[in-house]
């Protein structure tokens, strides 16, 4: 790792991904792709399917390593990052596939992300390793106040696959949350969600941008446009435009590439 300065010379951006190219096989899936996440802001990542907003993501979590390309966390350039670097940089994320513990309760899920506050942990808790005890009352108070924030405290003793997928999307927020980040990345976090629900999560997800920044890879524009500050656009593996939902929404090569008039009214 070593440290870089803000290009622009304003802050130093939460995340910065520059001239990321990744190719799979004969397929380039993403070319010379870069975003900035401003320090406390939400940064939208949009585009038609195919695009290439899923492998940025993965590039963004340490799951893909790019052919060329530099990924940037508040200044420090990462080499070869690992998703399981991410909580020691303050960085959570969600996955559309949720990732939950099908074996333990929701309480001990949500436990799991708060555990890198501790220095036993919670998987210490499990081998009775010392001070654990103490530490573990500690991470049950924090996981429990997250489920609180999510109104899904009630279902804090029961098991994930007995839950409905909505609320098992929101477990998942709340792994990522109890982490206490100051970088949060979503992966389609509004799918398989009702239009109240929708709304629920888009005031969720406002309401976080005083406490951390947040990159949305997401699919439903309604939600993208009311809570996104910049948004970067991708078709084809390019960045075909960036900027305010505004800026985005009138862009005719965005309008071209596939919103129409789904973003107009």
């Amino acid at each position: 790792m070593s440290s870089t300065p803000s290009a622009e010379g304003g802050p130093v951006p939460a995340l910065e991904l520059s001239d990321v190219t990744v190719r799979f096989g004969g397929i380039t899936a993403l070319s010379e792709v870069g975003l900035a996440v401003r320090p406390g802001s939400v940064h939208g990542v949009i585009g038609p399917n195919g695009a290439g907003k899923t492998t940025l993501f993965n590039v963004a979590c340490g799951f893909v390593t790019p052919d060329t390309g530099r990924i940037v966390r508040e200044g420090t350039v990462l080499d070869k990052l690992a998703p399981h670097q991410l909580a020691g940089l303050s960085m959570a994320r969600t996955l559309q596939g949720l990732g939950l513990f099908d074996r333990i309760t929701v309480l001990d899920n949500v436990v799991v992300g708060a555990d890198r506050h501790a220095r036993s942990g919670f998987l210490g808790s499990l081998l009775a390793l010392p001070r654990a005890g103490r530490e573990e009352k500690a991470l049950r108070e924090r996981a429990r106040a997250v489920l609180a924030e999510l109104h899904i405290e009630q279902y804090a003793d029961r098991y994930p696959t007995s839950l409905p997928y909505p609320v098992r999307k929101r477990v998942a927020l709340a792994r990522a949350l109890a982490a206490e980040p100051t970088l949060l990345l979503l992966d389609e976090p509004a799918s398989g969600l009702s239009s109240a629900e929708m709304d629920e999560l888009g005031d969720l997800v406002t309401s976080l941008g005083s406490r951390m920044s947040v990159m949305l890879v997401e699919h439903h524009m309604d939600l993208v446009m009311r809570v996104c500050d910049e948004i970067t656009v991708l078709d084809f593996g390019k960045v075909i435009a960036h900027g305010t939902p505004d800026e985005v929404r009138n862009d005719p090569a965005v309008l071209a590439a596939y919103l129409g008039d789904e973003v107009t009214h």
